[in-house]
């Protein structure tokens, strides 16, 4: 993934993969043509985008649009499902109780926006469903980002956020800490977001460059105004953080774990509780330890 240096924020509760390329207008939005549909699930990120009306089904997804062509939504749904089948093989997902759909919902839903350059440009997941450039979009080629190994990736980080929130039957912010969201998302998807930290040299490197800011203590997106450090420093910490907790050669939980951990907290129990009563390691502990624990598992 490729953007500018600037901070991410969420939309809509959730997450987000930002591209951050200047805004074509000061919202980005283009002229509409006529007899567009002024409504869709994803209206709650606050990107009210109208879509043409001829969504594209598969068997778990519907991909609307606003101009993509009829291969670039087929792609994407077929990109889609073949993700989707990996999240649910990974998790152990088999009953289909485990996940509950916003009211009046019964796929997920992608918007694949192609007309459209925000200045958050990138992808959005939200509680079913996600938000994401078309692949005939014509920016892709423009930043050289039309790499399919360099799509793939983005669509399986933000999918990875509506998994959650289905698991979660919600997109409410507060449920689970923004370092296990972002980081499982990271984790799952092999890193879009400044390079993965797989050596000591590079975490001391990250560390020397922005400070030792521990990411087990960003509860919720607060990140300091620091050119770079959401995209350069958080986000690989964050799958640093995930990946040490899966890792037999780290904590040595599992996939499972995370499925109890957001089922849970959709049952009512605080995330504090339902961390340390899945991976056997209290959220305190596991942020004064961040650090030495880290230095160990690195070298």
């Amino acid at each position: 993934m490729i953007r500018s240096h600037r901070a991410a924020r969420a939309v809509g509760g959730l997450g987000c993969l930002l591209l951050g390329l200047t805004a074509v207008g000061c919202d980005g939005s283009p002229s509409e043509p006529d007899n567009m549909v002024d409504g869709g699930s994803w209206y709650v990120t606050g990107y009210r985008w109208p879509h043409d009306g001829r969504p594209y089904e598969s068997e778990n997804l519907v991909v609307y649009s606003d101009a993509a062509s009829d291969q670039a939504r087929q792609t994407l749904a077929e990109i889609g499902e073949e993700l989707l089948t990996e999240l649910k093989e990974e998790f152990a997902i088999t009953d289909e109780q485990t996940f509950v759909f916003p009211r009046g919902q019964e796929e997920i839903h992608i918007y694949a926006y192609k007309n459209y350059a925000p200045t958050w440009w990138g992808g959005w997941g939200y509680y079913g469903g996600l938000l994401i450039y078309s692949l005939d979009h014509e920016w892709r080629g423009q930043i050289g980002h039309t790499a399919m190994s360099m799509y793939v990736p983005v669509v399986k980080h933000e999918l990875m956020h509506v998994v959650e929130s289905l698991i979660k039957a919600s997109n409410n912010p507060h449920l689970v800490d923004v370092w296990l969201t972002e980081g499982i998302a990271e984790t799952v998807s092999g890193g879009t977001a400044g390079g993965a930290i797989t050596d000591l040299a590079t975490l001391n490197d990250r560390i020397a460059t922005y400070g030792q800011l521990n990411p087990i203590a960003m509860h919720v997106y607060d990140y300091p105004d620091i050119e770079g450090v959401s995209y350069n420093y958080y986000y690989p910490m964050f799958q640093l953080a995930v990946t040490y907790l899966l890792d037999q050669d780290g904590h040595g939980g599992a996939y499972g774990n995370l499925k109890d951990l957001f089922l849970d907290v959709r049952n009512g129990t605080v995330f504090s509780e339902a961390f340390e009563s899945r991976f056997g390691i209290s959220l305190k502990e596991y942020e004064e330890q961040f650090f030495d624990l880290m230095n160990d598992y690195l070298n």
